[in-house]
């Protein structure tokens, strides 16, 4: 319940095959593609962009070897050392070293129902001389928050106003279960000021190793030339498997049937949790996404719980992953594990915590 992948039972082999056999008609070579990436995929991905209300020419796309190296290089290619990144608390970064080891620090703001709060931004900017704000909106790791359509206009607004660049991560947008998440940042940043990120790693195939970033030509051409150096882009062939998947119409229909699956396991862990969690915790159902953010009133060690756990065979991310101070938190995942692993570990965990409160 810690892993943060779909489940290998959700891999659509038959498809692949399929892709696979169009990939080599279509390939003539697999030589080392443009610094932006393959022009046929970054094509795709501009048709893809204009369904979720983003207009994004090829030539404003990078290819990247899934969202993290996208970090990597706007470390690398655009924030000086010493800069102050503004992200939400608790927040997925604070589990990477990527800004940290580039010499950035990270300031956390804090998170309600509808998202990133927005009311400190201004304050907190010239407090800090913040460089960027780091943001996932859509199902957001590790709570599973979905920002709404009024807070992400808010939090536009005060960005415009501010000057302060946005990374928006929005890897998981394509995972919702009850209804569309609203339109990205993106689709209504009139000023250039958002870097948007996405991937196939969370809604199709880690190993992959394909995502992308959309941002304004003359940042997107900086980045790629930075990544070249570094090394000499992506895989050819999975680019080609990528815009293979999209040009097809095949990634649609395997996005529907991930979101009907994981709808049935989101239901089975709430099923559960209010079976054998109901006087010991508190959660919020998430509306898509991988995770389920559990507050635990029992005061606990999060350590003693994380170890006693792995002892029951159940992998934990506790919240202090995420924030030092989320130390009554766990991060649930429902994606990954069968649905008789979600009941049994639910079941188990709950033993686990009932001991240790004893």
């Amino acid at each position: 319940m810690g892993t943060g992948e779909l489940s290998p039972d959700l891999f659509p082999r038959e498809m692949m095959k399929q892709i696979m056999n169009r990939v080599s008609d279509r390939i003539d070579s697999l030589g080392y593609e443009e610094p932006k990436g393959l022009l046929f995929l970054r094509e795709q991905l501009s048709t893809y962009l204009k369904t979720i209300g983003i207009e994004a020419s090829p030539s404003s796309i990078l290819i990247v070897s899934g969202a993290l190296q996208a970090l990597q290089l706007i470390s690398i290619g655009l924030l000086h050392r010493g800069s102050t990144i503004f992200l939400e608390k608790p927040s997925y970064l604070y589990s990477l070293h990527v800004f940290q080891s580039a010499g950035m620090r990270l300031f956390g703001l804090p998170l309600d129902g509808e998202g990133i709060q927005t009311k400190m931004i201004a304050q907190q900017k010239k407090r800090q001389n913040a460089s960027l704000i780091y943001t996932i909106p859509s199902f957001h790791n590790p709570t599973g928050i979905l920002m709404s359509k009024e807070r992400r206009r808010e939090l536009m607004d005060v960005c415009e106003q501010e000057q302060l660049p946005i990374i928006e991560d929005d890897v998981y947008r394509e995972l919702w279960i009850d209804s569309p998440p609203p339109l990205p940042l993106k689709a209504i940043d009139n000023n250039g000021l958002v870097l948007y990120l996405g991937s196939i790693s969370k809604t199709l195939s880690p190993g992959l190793r394909i995502g992308w970033m959309v941002g304004p030509k003359p940042v997107i051409e900086r980045l790629a030339d930075i990544k070249m150096q570094t090394d000499y882009g992506s895989s050819s062939l999975s680019q080609w498997v990528a815009a293979e998947w999209l040009s097809s119409g095949l990634y649609h229909q395997h996005l529907e049937k991930v979101r009907t699956e994981l709808k049935v396991r989101r239901d089975v862990m709430i099923n559960s949790l209010q079976k054998h969690f109901f006087d010991i915790a508190t959660w919020s159902v998430p509306k898509g996404g991988f995770y389920l953010w559990l507050r635990l009133l029992p005061p606990i060690s999060s350590r003693k719980l994380f170890e006693k756990a792995l002892e029951h065979g159940i992998l934990l991310n506790p919240g202090n992953v995420y924030d030092h101070h989320a130390t009554q938190y766990l991060r649930l995942s429902y994606s990954y594990a069968s649905l008789d692993e979600l009941e049994n570990g639910i079941f188990r965990l709950s033993e686990v915590i009932r001991q240790l409160t004893l």
